[in-house]
């Protein structure tokens, strides 16, 4: 099969948005498969499918095993499978049982048709780092990357598995879900925290701030993503920087970059949340991809600021 069309589920998300662009630059067939029940149909997306004739947008749910079969057909060559139901903190109680359809149940819609229609590779981002976390979504993403590992070594499936450290930049949406147990839990640290600097408000952090974590810039993810390599098939590839910064830092970071006079404001951890110190192992990347990161935090912030100081209609500090 050569230059066959490729299929995104959860294609007009943040991540998946920049990689449609620049495949469509390359003239590839490229079908957005997403239900957008977490968000609209943003302007990016409605831009792309003005000016690109080879993107086209379906509208649908990776529950629905016809639609999903629907699209991955024989004449799909790569499936991005990035549909999930997010947020690490909002997927309690009444969340509970459609994070597991989406996450689970969909995946295996998605698995079972790309298998079906004999794709020559099947990428998607596994489990998160942050494992230990007893949350509805952690506990449905584990699950859904061992479908998935199965997939491929028990029916030839060609996965190649992307690990995403916690990936910000420009259209980030600073809130996916609400948690109804705390409501000031949903939020995106670095969109969030960006925007309420630019307005002086105060710049949340929770617990004591010393957890730390590997934060990558989203144009490193989508050059590591748009990677297909035959080596990389049933490997799994942690996409970061390989440098846990602790929380307080990035906050003080954005703080000063945005040349903003808020304060630090401390709140508890988030349900289910326990304090780690996470980074990317970049072994898997280097060896299987030949990627590596080159953005460093600091440029990546820079990059980001001026987005939202548009967004809000001030003055970009940057």
């Amino acid at each position: 099969m050569k230059d066959g069309k490729i299929v995104m589920t959860g294609g007009t998300g943040f991540i998946m948005g920049y990689a449609a662009e620049r495949l469509a630059e390359e003239g590839r067939e490229i079908v957005l498969f997403d239900n957008n029940e977490q968000h609209a149909l943003p302007e990016y997306t409605k831009e792309l499918l003005e000016k690109r004739k080879n993107v086209k947008y379906v509208q649908g749910d990776t529950r629905n095993k016809y639609a999903v079969d629907a699209v991955i057909d024989h004449g799909t060559e790569v499936v991005y499978h990035f549909a999930a139901l997010m947020g690490t903190s909002s997927r309690f109680r009444e969340w509970q049982i459609p994070t597991v359809e989406v996450n689970v149940i969909g995946t295996i819609n998605v698995l079972e048709a790309s298998l079906k229609a004999g794709v020559k590779y099947f990428v998607y981002p596994p489990r998160p780092a942050l494992a230990l976390w007893l949350t509805p979504y952690i506990i449905s993403k584990t699950t859904q990357t061992l479908f998935t590992q199965m997939y491929n070594v028990v029916f030839g499936l060609p996965t190649i598995g992307h690990n995403i450290a916690n990936c910000y930049g420009p259209r980030e949406r600073p809130i996916l879900n609400p948690n109804p147990l705390r409501p000031h839990e949903g939020r995106k640290f670095m969109a969030s925290n960006i925007i309420s600097a630019l307005k002086n408000e105060p710049v949340i952090v929770g617990g004591d701030g010393e957890q730390s974590s590997d934060f990558i810039y989203v144009d490193d993810i989508v050059n590591g993503i748009l990677i297909r390599k035959e080596s990389a098939i049933g490997q799994v590839c942690d996409l970061g920087t390989g440098i846990d910064t602790p929380i307080k830092k990035i906050a003080e970071m954005i703080i000063e970059l945005t040349k903003s006079k808020s304060k630090i404001e401390y709140v508890p951890l988030r349900t289910g949340e326990v304090k780690l110190h996470t980074k990317a192992d970049l072994t898997n990347a280097k060896k299987y991809l030949g990627w590596e990161p080159k953005i460093s935090l600091e440029e990546g912030i820079r990059k980001t600021i001026p987005y939202y100081a548009k967004l809000l209609g001030v003055k970009s500090p940057v």
